[in-house]
């Protein structure tokens, strides 16, 4: 091999120096990058140092750091000094326009009393009254006609034709409809068959003297009797249990004023009238249906 292509200085486990020309000894390229960057090829060829990636990610880390408390420390500054006559930072940059709006009144409106705005006019206890009486309905259940020649109230005549009116409303009177007993709004403007209905001839007792049957005016024969506690108007077959609830005892309340009537085979048994009908209850005198003998219409 000639002497001129013979390496020099050749190491085992080293590096192969370059070769030479006509030149001079031959050099690695720069890097295009590096020439870019406007390095030296002494630079390049200098020695390589090397960073470990912890230490170049504190410095980076360092460097944030540094940079934003300094941000903050100018941002506080321009934020705290404020020109004369002109906002702060802080208030052009965050803190929008505030235009003040049209106030809000709260206030009552006024009034025209005399007493001043605001004030509470009551009005009089008197006048209330005034107006609730004038609210109040005046219509009264219709009464019938005052008799004339009317039997005492507790009175009982035989052979009288009479009409018994409910003491509580004496507009509503006792009479039979479909053969069952009721109370309903009678007077002298009810139809015919109707005050027919309420109209009754007193009779002796058909089982006890003492006491006394109604019979029917529009129906002879026919008298008001209880079966199954409920008051019909049946027709008399001559029985002794007919006649025995046929018949009752009128006995005189509130201050003779008025009457009740008790069953003569059931006693403490007394008519009540509900708006089930007409029937006979185990019930004190008191809670019995008080009846007002009036004159038949």
């Amino acid at each position: 091999m000639p002497d001129e292509d013979r390496p020099e200085r050749l190491r085992i486990g080293g590096w192969v120096p370059p070769y030479r020309d006509t030149k001079g000894p031959l050099r690695p390229p720069v890097p295009p990058r590096r020439r870019a960057a406007g390095l030296t090829a002494a630079l390049w060829n200098g020695p390589i140092r090397r960073h470990t990636s912890t230490g170049l990610g504190r410095r980076v880390v360092a460097a944030a750091a540094t940079g934003v408390v300094i941000a903050v420390a100018g941002l506080t500054a321009l934020a705290l000094r404020g020109d004369d006559g002109d906002s702060s930072l802080v208030q052009r940059v965050v803190l929008p326009p505030y235009t003040p709006s049209a106030p809000v009144s709260i206030l009552p409106a006024p009034t025209t009393s005399s007493a001043g705005p605001g004030s509470i006019t009551r009005t009089p206890t008197r006048h209330r009254e005034t107006e609730a009486t004038r609210t109040r309905p005046t219509t009264k259940p219709p009464t019938s006609r005052p008799p004339t020649t009317a039997p005492a109230a507790t009175q009982l005549v035989v052979g009288a034709t009479v009409g018994l009116a409910h003491a509580d409303y004496p507009g509503y009177r006792l009479r039979h409809h479909d053969f069952v007993a009721r109370f309903d709004a009678i007077d002298e403007g009810s139809s015919r068959g109707t005050r027919q209905d309420s109209r009754f001839t007193v009779r002796r007792g058909l089982a006890s003297s003492s006491c006394v049957s109604l019979e029917s005016v529009n129906f002879p024969g026919y008298f008001l009797r209880h079966r199954d506690y409920v008051l019909h108007l049946d027709r008399r077959d001559g029985s002794d249990l007919f006649d025995k609830d046929g018949t009752f005892c009128p006995h005189a309340v509130r201050d003779g004023a008025a009457l009740i009537l008790e069953s003569v085979n059931y006693p403490s048994y007394y008519l009540v009238g509900s708006n089930r009908g007409v029937r006979i209850e185990r019930v004190s005198p008191g809670r019995a249906t008080a009846f007002l003998v009036r004159e038949a219409v």
